[in-house]
């Protein structure tokens, strides 16, 4: 019921905002006024400067599958790739047109294990299950050696706790946890035994040769190309401003303060900010903010999507 009523919430509002029908062909529509969804988490830093827009719209990351058609489904969306590349696929009529995170994951170490190193016979946490992405990177990377003493927590705040307490949900000693940013960051905080063991990007780079990529920005078909360029320079500035200067996210994302601010951004600024500021292996945000036009990455792109089973995109899927 909660899940509904948020999609009906987000229909409601995109509808106030005096979205006509979409008939095919491109439409008169100005940047000020394209419609935008994001999920809550990460991807609200690439907009940090739109917070108080009133067709900027952030929910449930599993609220956004039901607006990729109809009327009312925005003119921008943010989700992550894989999902957006099979919306299309099953008819929904967008561009992939922006990647804006490329990667959050890292593996921190609960200080339990006596070598210091993670090998077979060491027990590891994941968050979710066999079929996210998650799951989908470690067995990438570190193969099938460790199944049998693999560990799955539902999400990375249940992640955390095991790295916080060195136990997971069961009470079990575990050595190792695979976890997303900000969650790390707290934990470490959490606990002093607690250590970062390895940066998933730099892993990933260093076995693709390629960047990870997770959310992606997605354009509806009917807004013209002047608008969708115009957004796209916008936004690629203002995502590159950030990354120089983390103070203007934290001044955007000051429009909301304490609990209300977590339930409109789905964390604590204060903490994602503090976490923006540090540098991953790469030497790019630990959060993995930035900006790069997907059509000039479409070979990242396909062969992180290869990681994952898929097949190869096409160009026409493509903002060019």
């Amino acid at each position: 019921m909660k899940k509904l009523l948020a999609i009906l919430i987000v229909l409601l509002a995109l509808t106030a905002c005096g979205r006509p029908a979409d008939n095919g062909d491109a439409r008169e529509v100005s940047v000020e006024d394209l419609t935008i969804v994001t999920p809550k988490g990460a991807p609200v830093l690439a907009f940090y400067d739109q917070i108080g827009n009133e067709n900027y719209t952030r929910v449930a990351a599993d609220a956004i599958g039901a607006l990729w058609t109809g009327d009312n489904s925005p003119d921008v969306m943010v989700v992550d790739l894989s999902s957006g590349v099979n919306a299309i696929k099953n008819g929904a009529e967008y561009k992939l047109a922006a990647i804006i995170t490329f990667g959050n994951f890292y593996v921190g170490s609960t200080g339990h294990d006596d070598d210091g190193v993670m090998n077979e016979g060491d027990t590891v946490v994941l968050f979710g299950n066999e079929n996210m992405l998650p799951n989908k990177i470690w067995h990438y990377l570190y193969g099938t050696d460790f199944d049998e003493n693999l560990v799955y927590e539902a999400d990375a705040q249940s992640a955390a706790a095991d790295l916080i307490s060195g136990k997971d949900l069961e009470g079990n000693d575990v050595d190792y946890v695979f976890l997303a940013q900000p969650a790390l960051f707290v934990a470490l905080k959490k606990n002093e035994n607690a250590s970062l063991y390895a940066d998933i990007q730099e892993e990933y780079r260093n076995k693709s040769g390629l960047d990870m990529i997770q959310a992606a920005v997605f354009v509806r078909n009917d807004v013209p190309e002047e608008t969708v360029s115009e957004f796209l320079s916008r936004l690629e500035t203002s995502i590159n401003a950030a990354i120089e200067n983390p103070e203007l996210a934290a001044e955007g994302l000051s429009v909301y303060t304490d609990e209300e601010a977590t339930a409109q951004y789905g964390f604590n600024p204060a903490v994602v900010v503090n976490v923006f500021k540090q540098k991953n292996a790469l030497g790019i945000n630990a959060m993995g903010l930035g900006y790069k036009k997907a059509i000039d990455i479409k070979a990242d792109i396909d062969a992180f999507l290869s990681v994952l089973g898929l097949p190869e995109t096409s160009e026409e899927i493509y903002v060019r």
